[in-house]
């Protein structure tokens, strides 16, 4: 295994986390809404599967997006989000298409992306929306309804390895997703085909769309689960750094499909957020004036500590 993190690494990697954390807040402050309480909880998971963790390499996509111009069809395939990753043999898939915005927000922090696109290019016509499709700049699949995406990258995973292509297939989910009957489907198939190239990372927020998965749709034990559908199964806190690494490391050795098990806490970077938790949803966040105002001032104060 490799080893673990220097301080300095894991000091980068806090950076990139934070920045990440920013640029969502931003995008909500703009918008008056957003899905920022998923990029809270994945940001140091997304800055570490982009800095250290995968093999994406560098991008050829440009910084600043075009425009949309039109659906693809024969002969004119369009844009293809996923040249935005990087032309190395990893591929990384958002698979909640609402995680977007967070993922827009990594690939700014980590230099793929011009920060001015999460501006200009989140308008009517621009590519980064708030629900991702498959032309938006980072996402691989469209996948709006849950459940999607595991599917289709396991489809690619297979013939990755029929074709003898080099390079693991990642993919990140919900945990709202282990209520799709689609997704344990696709856990079987990569079960089933002994998918060695198909590691999966499952954002465990405890909350979807209705409230809290305990009062909406319970789950039990998602770990106990995963292992009886054939995973090997890791679980970590999503918000150490040092630890949640080495766990994802530890992932690539294994012969059939993994999967980690990242417990975060969706409000982790502003205070409102956490007090909100209690009492309302954070699926979508709405800011009142007050809510507002206090999250320009810790914006504020994550850029002067960069």
């Amino acid at each position: 295994m490799k080893r673990g993190l220097s301080d300095g690494e894991v000091g980068q990697v806090s950076q990139v986390a934070q920045a990440i954390r920013a640029y969502s807040a931003e995008w909500a402050i703009r918008a008056n809404g957003g899905y920022l309480a998923q990029a809270c909880g994945t940001a140091e998971l997304l800055a570490l599967l982009h800095t250290q963790t995968l093999s994406l390499g560098d991008s050829s996509a440009p910084p600043k997006p075009p425009r949309f111009a039109a659906t693809p069809r024969p002969g004119a395939p369009g844009i293809r989000g996923e040249e935005w990753l990087g032309n190395g043999p990893d591929l990384l898939v958002i698979s909640p298409a609402h995680y977007a915005s967070a993922h827009y927000a990594t690939l700014a922090a980590t230099g793929k992306l011009d920060p001015s696109a999460l501006v200009q290019e989140s308008t009517d016509g621009g590519l980064l929306e708030m629900i991702g499709a498959e032309h938006s700049p980072g996402m691989a699949v469209t996948s709006g309804s849950l459940g999607i995406a595991l599917g289709v990258a396991c489809g690619r995973a297979l013939a990755r390895r029929q074709q003898g292509i080099p390079g693991d297939v990642w993919v990140l989910i919900s945990d709202g997703e282990l209520q799709e009957g689609s997704t344990w489907e696709a856990f079987q198939l990569a079960a089933a085909h002994n998918l060695g190239n198909l590691r999966v990372v499952l954002d465990r927020n405890n909350m979807q769309v209705d409230g809290p998965m305990s009062t909406v749709m319970p789950i039990g034990d998602a770990v106990a689960k995963l292992a009886a559908f054939g995973l090997d199964v890791r679980e970590h806190d999503a918000h150490d750094i040092s630890g949640l690494y080495l766990s994802l490391e530890a992932m690539k050795e294994s012969n059939g499909p993994a999967i980690l098990v990242s417990n975060s806490e969706p409000w982790r970077g502003f205070s409102f957020l956490e007090a909100r938790w209690a009492t309302h949803k954070l699926h979508f966040v709405r800011l009142s004036p007050e809510e507002k105002s206090l999250l320009e001032e810790e914006v504020s104060l994550i850029w002067q500590q960069q």
